[in-house]
């Protein structure tokens, strides 16, 4: 079979840096989806990107698709045809799906029953009819990236479209993509001639690109860039730090990067160093520099033409005025106070059904203190004075200027006001981890205010009813969630998260005058629970690598979920689970729980030593009281792994009870003692875990 090579690329105008590998990668997968439910044969797709451009190269397409001779069974033919042979509405909507007569279609008997028939033909299909077709449904299926309308057409894409080159082999597919015809050539390099360039098949086009200073494989421009800045280090005796996303950025940014140095002036270093590299590098996409860890005053920028005095102080010039921008609100906020001013956070929206950000320092200030009391129950922790201002940064006027410094440059503040340290971070720290890379808040006092704050926003949302949804997601559920979890699982108290859950939702109904006027939905924390308990699993399945089946054995076995203390239990179950010497013990749990549920009568605890008959019923009893205290020992100091070994010491016995033991005795007494005893083990086995869900 004849292969081709395909190259398909799209023109915009700039494309945004910060998801343009995730962007070109979802396309890359969409044409090999398409391609495959198309039936088109080819060996790989290879993608790449500039600031400008999608190009995607597919290579070995097969010319031809062949297919095969098909018989389509049909409806049955008393549905097809009425009690005077006339063909029925069915039996006509058959036929018209396949553009035959109903008479031509063939009958075939199956099972004593007849069917329509129809017979597709073998045909051969040429795939450069389709390929614009499979093209364009790549493109348009990229549902998560927003996307916009230009001109007077209804196209929609990332960004508008300026031209879309399509070469199959050596041939100029002529057809629209999009609304947008297609074409044979490109466009060099926008800052320096932006030439039209005549592709004539794809083994040209990278050097024709090349020729106009444009590197189009981005793997080779970010090596470049690395390389370019290694020197820039090393000559000034710089720390040797990149930042990995104002490399991957800086990638997207030029299609012939040329770097230089830059630099501000020193004063400047007084700023946070947060805001240093919002502005510089955030803003500005340049990459900040360091010597022995020390943030300097100089930076590294890139151009897309080479480099020469002008454009190094042209780039330094516009950095000043965001920096001098920056320190005036800074001095502006600390000349007003923002500690001094608490009630303005009344005037700062939280949600419209849960009040104000006043409100919810109020709650959290209460959820704080009932964790702290549950858990460290240390009343020299400082989580009244956190909380109260943790928020208040929010009414400055840095923030508002620039959200996502919150925390950041309430810190700053802190410390300018001379407040205590623990207080100063717990306010940045409270809102860790905001990404699965953060780490958890430093102090006790921080973590517990981050817990409350993030719980009080969870179960605030459940409760009046917009939890999240597919993409939406309010207030950032899903990630608050997330870092709460964390939290709960480093901290190494076992909370109850049933409780705490429960607690929030009675401090926000008891503290928000929403629900003065509304009636309480249950299902709103029903849902949340549920919520939280999806979201554990998936932390400790994805996070932390448990397998799921020891996770749902663990954690579907308890009505109060106390994740640590569920993580605890999960490791011990996980060093036994592939142990050739516990295979007793999940055998014998799935056993005597299917022999409790079948026998169908209400089953106590308690053992009258004077019914047992058997001599290995009352070594089994003996055994179990044997092992009762060293068991609840281990139990009750969290030492799961001690406790299931102590449990594994029942197997000879329980065997041995099997063996000689008639379970259902004819004596009815008898019987429910010997129950009794086994309903006493299954007990012990549901102290970690259900077992029978495990057994090999």
């Amino acid at each position: 079979m004849i292969t081709k090579n395909l190259l398909f690329e799209i023109g915009t105008e700039d494309l945004p840096e910060n998801n343009l590998k995730n962007f070109s990668k979802k396309i890359s997968g969409n044409n090999e989806l398409n391609l495959k439910k198309n039936n088109v044969q080819y060996s790989s797709v290879i993608n790449f990107y500039t600031n400008i451009r999608l190009t995607f190269i597919i290579n070995n397409i097969e010319e031809e698709i062949y297919v095969k001779e098909k018989l389509i069974k049909g409806p049955p033919i008393s549905q097809c045809f009425d009690e005077s042979n006339n063909p029925t509405k069915t039996g006509l909507g058959f036929s018209s799906k396949y553009n035959v007569d109903i008479d031509k279609l063939d009958k075939k008997s199956i099972d004593g029953k007849d069917y329509l028939f129809y017979k597709q033909p073998e045909k051969i299909i040429k795939v450069s009819n389709i390929l614009s077709k499979i093209l364009e449904k790549a493109l348009d299926s990229v549902e998560d990236q927003k996307k916009m309308r230009w001109g007077d057409n209804d196209t929609l894409f990332i960004r508008p479209i300026k031209w879309i080159l399509l070469i199959f082999g050596s041939e100029n597919l002529n057809c629209e993509i999009l609304g947008i015809k297609t074409c044979n050539y490109t466009y060099g390099n926008k800052v320096l001639n932006n030439n039209k360039i005549i592709i004539n098949n794809i083994e040209e086009y990278k050097s024709s690109l090349i020729n106009e200073n444009i590197e189009i494989d981005q793997e080779i421009r970010k090596d470049k860039i690395k390389k370019d800045l290694i020197k820039i280090f090393q000559k000034n005796d710089f720390d040797n730090s990149i930042d990995k996303n104002t490399l991957e950025e800086v990638t997207n940014m030029a299609e012939s990067p040329h770097l230089f140095l830059g630099k501000f002036p020193e004063k400047y270093l007084d700023l946070p160093k947060e805001v240093l590299a919002y502005v510089v590098q955030d803003t500005q996409k340049y990459f900040l520099i360091f010597k022995k860890n020390k943030m300097t005053n100089f930076f590294v920028g890139s151009s897309n033409v080479k480099i020469n005095e002008n454009i190094i102080k042209g780039n330094e010039r516009v950095v000043i005025p965001r920096l001098d921008d920056a320190k005036f609100f800074i001095d502006k906020d600390l000349k007003n106070d923002i500690f001094s001013k608490k009630s303005m956070l009344k005037k700062v929206i939280f949600h419209k059904k849960l009040g104000s950000m006043f409100d919810k320092v109020d709650r959290i200030i209460k959820l704080s203190i009932y964790i702290n009391s549950i858990s460290y129950n240390d009343k020299k922790l400082l989580v009244r004075e956190i909380a109260e201002i943790c928020k208040l940064d929010l009414i400055s006027s840095m923030v508002v200027e620039i959200p996502k410094l919150q925390g950041v440059i309430g810190q700053h503040y802190a410390e300018k006001s001379n407040k205590n340290k623990i207080i100063s971070e717990g306010i940045k720290d409270h809102y860790l981890p905001k990404n699965p890379e953060d780490s958890v808040p430093g102090s006790k006092d921080a973590q517990l205010v981050s817990m409350a704050d993030k719980l009080d926003t969870v179960v605030g949302i459940f409760l009046v009813n917009e939890k999240p949804t597919g993409t939406r997601d309010p207030l950032g559920i899903r990630r608050a969630t997330n870092g709460f979890l964390r939290i709960i699982l480093q901290i190494e108290y076992n909370l109850s998260l049933t409780e705490l859950i429960d607690n929030s939702a009675k401090i926000i109904y008891e503290n928000t005058s929403y629900f003065n006027k509304q009636v309480k939905q249950d299902g709103g924390l029903e849902d949340c629970h549920q919520f939280f308990k999806d979201k554990l699993i998936l932390t400790l399945k994805d996070n932390l690598g448990f397998q799921e089946n020891i996770i749902l054995a663990v954690i579907n076995n308890e009505k109060n979920i106390i994740p640590y203390d569920l993580l605890k239990k999960i490791e011990a179950v996980k060093i036994i689970i592939n142990n050739p010497s516990y295979k007793d013990l999940f055998s014998n749990a799935k056993r005597i729980s299917n022999i409790l549920k079948k026998s169908d009568v209400q089953v106590s605890s308690e053992i009258n030593e004077n019914l047992l008959r058997e001599s290995s019923e009352k070594m089994l009893y003996n055994a179990i009281n044997n092992l009762k205290k060293e068991l609840e020992l281990s139990l009750n100091q969290k030492k799961y792994e001690v406790y299931l070994k102590t449990l594994n010491e029942l197997n000879d016995f329980i065997t041995a009870f099997f063996a000689e033991v008639m379970i259902n005795a004819e004596e009815e007494e008898i019987k429910l003692n010997r129950l009794s005893i086994l309903s006493t083990i299954n007990n012990y086995y549901n102290k970690v875990a259900n077992f029978t869900v495990l057994a090999f």
